[in-house]
This record gives structure tokens, C-alpha cells and sequence, in this order.
């Protein structure tokens, strides 16, 4: 039997910048690092696609030190790594380099890159999308120690932001556990220094809790459903971490997390108050909640034709859009998820009273001071810091990705589904079944976008979850404003004002 060769697919320019990075990184030469980076950024277009991400990887875990020695911002040093990480991860993530042949040399590399990004993830407060990258990583190598412990410290920073009390436990159990398997790890990339960072992250723990709760045997509830629809439509979304609850970003697929059970946390409101912000939040959740399932079904292909798609007389064209109930719904949750974002914001200028005019809210301007040019120009009564409200950071990021120019892109793939968004709002999107060649802009329709059916799902999809952590921030972002808001009320009487829950049973 021939014995299997495996192909290297990183060149030897790449790996020659990379050591001499990690060699400069560790002398602390800051000089020969900037050097270092505008000759790889120069080097780029020059070589092939697989050491361009490696060389962009390398950028991504430099550049920090570079900022600081060239007094750049921290914003521009976050968008700068940010670009890289994403750059690197966007190429190395296509179909090529998974083949087998690449595998011992493309998997470890990609263990490293997305813990690496999922560290800066963190540091700019997007952790339900770092917890993301550290799966992936575990997925590919399931010893892989940075990423073990770095979930563990994720999930140990979510049971202190996560007020539900029936929630933080979760979340500090899966956190010590995680963080001993990385402390005795053998894996060699898992260096002493990380190991003592997890042994003090498992030393916050009281003996008493380790003991009593976090070593012994977690007990789940277990939910079953009768309608095998039900079922199907629940599973499908635990699996892929859709539901409006923290803790169905745990490692663990569960049916008891397949549920929407997040809420605003208790609200210190005058008397007389009324519950607006419930009533918005309510019908944020219930918008996503529509998207989800209008999502699912265009997924679920019929073996005939839509009574209500029957007898619609429609044109025939040579491009061969894709027609029907089905590919409407795909659009129809795209455009749900993407409106979601200005209703974030609305909720915000209220909540933080702003002071934007209702004409101008939106999930960008709602960062600035003020808003306008010359005699229609005015300043905002409040400005949102994200600095003070590890939340609101994870949702100012957000926002940057899709309207700051990091450099040839913010993030490509949030760039295509503005473009779709915008297309879907204003022209029209021609649905393909990506079957015949694929058609430029303009080739044959002026005013269609065209995108393959394959890829309007797969955006929607991660428009979901892009969606679901800032819906989740927004709750988390209010439970640090009203704890700051209780302090300042500390010796002041506060009255409860329960809310009735809507029950099920109304949903007709």
C-alpha cells in the first residue's frame, strides 16, 4: 500500500516571516516588527493564497505591539487585527485547503488562528462570537489546550455577566471544567505561562463550591416533545445556537436549552412609568423568533408545489431565477434579521435618552455625538460610552463591521450582506440554483443582484447569529446600567412592580 502524502500548502516566504516575527515578538524588538509587517504587507500580493493567510495570521498577533510602539489608537490596533484574523480565516476556510492532503499542516494552523482571533474576540467584548472560533478550534483538535482554557475563561466571564441565577451555575461548571482540562493538558502549544493564567482563573472558585457543586456529576432536566415537528424544528436550532438563551452557547446540546427564555432584567422606573421598553423588547424577540422559523422552513423542501404558488403566471428567463413560496421565505427572514438592527437602536436612544431625532436613528449613528451638517446639525443630550459597559461594546463592534472601512473591507462577508440587504430593499435579488454558470451583475439584468441560493442561506444564517448575540447584549447591556442605577439608589425604598407574563396559549 502506498503510504499517503501530505502537501504543505504554506510557502517557505511565509514561514520564514512568521519565525522571524515570533522571534522578534519574543526579544521585544519593537522596531524590527514594524519593519517586519510592512514588508509582509508589501510581500502579500506576491504569494499564494494559503501563505497569505498565514502571513495575514501573523500580522493579527503582532500588530498590537506595533500599535502601541506607533502610539496608534487601541480602536485602530482592534480594527487592524480584526481585518487580519478575518483576511487569514476567510481564505483558509475555503473548500482547497480541506482537503486531506493538507490537513497536518492546515489543521494546526487553523487551531491557532481561531483561538487567537477568538482572544481578540474577548477583548473587544464579543464573547458569544469568540465562544465561536474556540469550538471550531476544539472541533479540529479536541486537546487542544489554548482553546480548552480560553472557552473555560469565556464561560466563567458569562456567569458573572449572565443574571439569571439559574443560569450562572451552568456556566461556572463548564468553566472549572474546562479550565482544569487545560491546566493538565499534555499538549505542547499550551505553554506554562497560560496554565498558570487557568489555574488562577480556577482559584476564584471557593473549596466549598468546587467541592459541593463544580466536581460532581451535572444534572440536566430533559425535555421531550410529541409533535415530531416541534421536535425536528427545536433540535435544528439548539444545534446550531439560535435560541434567545445564554445558555444555549454551552458546549452541550440540550432540548431544556431549546427555548427563548431571555428577558430585560428588573428596571428601576418611576411610578407612573410605562413598559415601553418590554413592549419593544417583546416584539424584538418576536421578530427574530418569526425570522428563526421563516429561516427553517425555506430549508425544508416540498415534494410539490405550494398550493399558493399554484397558478402565478411568472416569466421565464435564461438566467434561471429561482421562483416560490420557499425562496420568499429565505428573503423574507433576511430582511426580518437585517431591519432587527434599527430596532436595536430605537430601543437604545430611548433607553439611554440619547436625544436622536426619530428620523435618524439607526444602528450607526446611534455612536456618535451628533448628527447632521451645518444649520440641521445638532449634538445628542447623552452619548453611548462602550468602554464603561462590557455589552455595549460587543455592540458597538458589531456595528463598525458593517459601516467602518477597516481597509479593503471591514469584514467581506458582512459587506455582501449589506449588499444583499440593500439590493433585497430597494432593487431586487434573482435567487439561483447555482446549477448554471454564475451570472455577473448587469450581464443580463441591470437591476438585479444575483446570489446562488446556497449563499442567501448561508448569510442569512450567520445574519442570525450575528442578530441573537446583539438582541442578547441588549439585555445584558441593561442589567449593568440598572446595577449602576441601584447603587445610586442604595438607601432609597424601591417598590416591586411585577409584569404578567404572556402565556402561550394566547399565541393564536
Amino acid at each position: 500500500m502506498n503510504q499517503k502524502e501530505y502537501i504543505n500548502p504554506f510557502s517557505q516566504v511565509s514561514e520564514i516571516y512568521a519565525q522571524k516575527l515570533d522571534d522578534a515578538s519574543m526579544s521585544g524588538d519593537i522596531v524590527l516588527l514594524e519593519q517586519l509587517v510592512c514588508e509582509i504587507e508589501k510581500t502579500l500580493p506576491d504569494v499564494d493564497a494559503a501563505s497569505q493567510a498565514r502571513l495575514y495570521y501573523s500580522i493579527g498577533t503582532v500588530y498590537s505591539d506595533v500599535a502601541q510602539a506607533k502610539s496608534l489608537s487601541h480602536e485602530k490596533s482592534i480594527k487592524k487585527q480584526l481585518y487580519a484574523f478575518r483576511k487569514s480565516v476567510g481564505i483558509i476556510e475555503d473548500e482547497e485547503y480541506s482537503k486531506e492532503e493538507y490537513g497536518p499542516y492546515v489543521n494546526p494552523f487553523k487551531c491557532l488562528l481561531y483561538t487567537n482571533y477568538g482572544n481578540m474576540l474577548c477583548s473587544c467584548g464579543r464573547n458569544i462570537e469568540a465562544i465561536a472560533q474556540y469550538k471550531k478550534a476544539i472541533n479540529i483538535y479536541p486537546l487542544f489546550g489554548m482553546a480548552i482554557g480560553n472557552l473555560g475563561r469565556v464561560y466563567q466571564d458569562y456567569g458573572v455577566m449572565d443574571y439569571d441565577d439559574g443560569h450562572q451555575d451552568y456556566f461556572h461548571y463548564f468553566a472549572y471544567s474546562l479550565l482544569k482540562k487545560a491546566v493538565e493538558c499534555k499538549d505542547p502549544n499550551t505553554h506554562k505561562a497560560a496554565k498558570d493564567c487557568f489555574l488562577r482563573a480556577m482559584a476564584v472558585y471557593t473549596p466549598q463550591y468546587v467541592e459541593g457543586f463544580l466536581q460532581k456529576d451535572l444534572e440536566i432536566p430533559q425535555f421531550s416533545y410529541e409533535n415530531i415537528e416541534e421536535k425536528m424544528y427545536r433540535e435544528w436550532a439548539v444545534e446550531n445556537n439560535l435560541f434567545l438563551n445564554t445558555l444555549n452557547d454551552l458546549p452541550v446540546v440540550e432540548l431544556c436549552f431549546a427555548t427563548d427564555v431571555l428577558q430585560l432584567p428588573d428596571m428601576i422606573v418611576s411610578i407612573d412609568a410605562k413598559p415601553i421598553f418590554h413592549g419593544m423588547f417583546n416584539q424584538i424577540k418576536q421578530e427574530y423568533v418569526y425570522a428563526r422559523y421563516q429561516y427553517y422552513l425555506s430549508l425544508q423542501f416540498r415534494e410539490e408545489v405550494h398550493y399558493a404558488d399554484k397558478d402565478t403566471h411568472l416569466i421565464n428567463f435564461a438566467d434561471f431565477p429561482q421562483y416560490g413560496i420557499r425562496i420568499e421565505q429565505l428573503k423574507s427572514a433576511f430582511k426580518t434579521l437585517y431591519g432587527l438592527f434599527d430596532k436595536i437602536a430605537y430601543f437604545l436612544n430611548s433607553y439611554f435618552e440619547l436625544g436622536i431625532h426619530e428620523r435618524d436613528v439607526s444602528f450607526n449613528h446611534i455612536w456618535l455625538t451628533g448628527f447632521g451638517a451645518g444649520k440641521n446639525h445638532y449634538e445628542y443630550k447623552n452619548v453611548l460610552n462602550h468602554k464603561e459597559n462590557f455589552a455595549l461594546a460587543s455592540l458597538y463592534w458589531i456595528s463598525r463591521d458593517f459601516y467602518d472601512k477597516f481597509e479593503d473591507s471591514p469584514n467581506p462577508r458582512l459587506k455582501r450582506i449589506s449588499d444583499v440587504r440593500n439590493a433585497l430593499e430597494h432593487k431586487y435579488v434573482k435567487v439561483t440554483n447555482g446549477w448554471f454558470p454564475a451570472r455577473v451583475n448587469g450581464e443580463i439584468d441591470d437591476l438585479a443582484l444575483y446570489v446562488t441560493e446556497d449563499e442567501l442561506s448561508a448569510l442569512t444564517l450567520e445574519l442570525m447569529h450575528i442578530v441573537r448575540e446583539a438582541i442578547i447584549c441588549v439585555s445584558l447591556c441593561v442589567h449593568v446600567e440598572e446595577q449602576k442605577n441601584r447603587d445610586q439608589l442604595q438607601n432609597k425604598l424601591i417598590m416591586p412592580m411585577p409584569l404578567m407574563e404572556y402565556d402561550d396559549e394566547w399565541k393564536l
